[in-house]
């Protein structure tokens, strides 16, 4: 029988998993990723300082 369906399925609830967490040296909140933005320093690889939050978001 073909299992295709099951390795997607597999596949796809991994991807699920996975997309849920930040990654490290960010934690979650409200809804973003963020992390502290040292005083004279730039944020983080794949993130932007946003000043509404204060912070750097990652994927912003």
């Amino acid at each position: 029988m073909n299992f295709t369906w099951f390795a997607v399925l597999i596949f796809a609830l991994f991807a699920v998993v996975s997309a849920g967490k930040c990654p490290a040296n960010f934690k979650a909140q409200g809804g973003n990723c963020v992390a502290e933005r040292p005083i004279h320093g730039e944020c983080p690889v794949g993130s932007t300082y946003k000043l509404n939050v204060n912070a750097c978001v990652y994927g912003a």
